[in-house]
């Protein structure tokens, strides 16, 4: 079931619009990477996308029903999950309780195994009863992605299919090794027929993991979108970052891309 955005649009002020005009298909069963410089609405498009904020202009679909309207907020948080960027919580609540908290949609009887399950995929079981707060940047990430799972049912072998999941910069505290587990993860759950779409900075990481690529300018248009090795070029890259980019081959295949100096945009 692709998740669609046709025209979007949104402004948290009159006079500074952060999206304009937006059109983009994000597909069930791959990898969708939002790239674009800082402050070009990457972040909000994800918003839009979950339901948490309303376009000024156009639609988000899942399927052929619109986020907004058609679907319960029950419903909704049954098919989408939103890993913010950065998750903080009020009180010191245990990280077993923090996962738990994705379950509020859900009508289940086994909600603990629900929870181990998860803690267990993202490797924080032995931390299950430690507090939230406690925790450092890259071991908050893999809590909250284990809340997304939780709240999707994702940590058995259930099927994916219908539903997505929007992870904002999921990586960017970890370690390279829990980035890697962490992006397989996202991997084996798109291969289930999920709909991932991840904020990513690390070039590298869109190349090895994405499927399809979505590149936002600086002023809040989509500039490109399609298949990950046609559409991360180095020249469209350059007039969106202001950054001369060098192709890093490794087995006949581009495998990362090294910013050089800076150009004129």
């Amino acid at each position: 079931m692709t998740l669609r955005a046709a025209d979007i649009a949104f402004s948290y002020e009159p006079s500074r619009p952060v999206l304009t005009g937006v059109t983009a298909e994000f597909p069930a069963g791959r990898i969708t990477a939002v790239i674009g410089p800082n402050g070009a609405g990457k972040s909000t498009l994800l918003r839009l996308l979950a339901g948490v904020a309303v376009p000024s202009r156009g639609v988000v679909t899942m399927g052929a029903r619109p986020i907004l309207g058609a679907l319960s907020r029950q419903e909704r948080a049954r098919r989408v999950a939103l890993i913010p960027q950065h998750s903080e919580v009020a009180f010191p609540f245990a990280i077993r309780e923090v996962v738990r908290m994705g379950l509020y949609a859900a009508e289940r009887s086994d909600g603990v195994a629900i929870v181990e399950g998860a803690l267990r995929q993202v490797g924080l079981s032995d931390r299950a009863d430690d507090p939230f707060g406690t925790l450092s940047a890259g071991q908050r990430q893999r809590v909250t992605l284990a809340r997304a799972m939780a709240q999707l049912d994702l940590t058995g072998e259930s099927d994916g299919a219908g539903k997505a999941l929007l992870a904002d910069e999921p990586v960017s505290a970890m370690d390279p090794a829990h980035a890697l587990h962490a992006m397989e993860m996202l991997r084996d759950l798109a291969l289930r027929g999920l709909c991932v779409v991840a904020v990513l900075h690390d070039l590298a990481l869109v190349l090895r993991f994405a499927s399809r690529v979505a590149v936002l300018g600086p002023t809040g248009v989509l500039v490109a979108e399609g298949p990950t090795e046609t559409t991360l070029e180095p020249e469209a890259l350059a007039k969106v970052f202001g950054v001369r980019f060098e192709p890093l081959m490794a087995g006949g295949r581009v495998v990362a891309l090294s910013p050089q100096s800076a150009t004129p945009v």
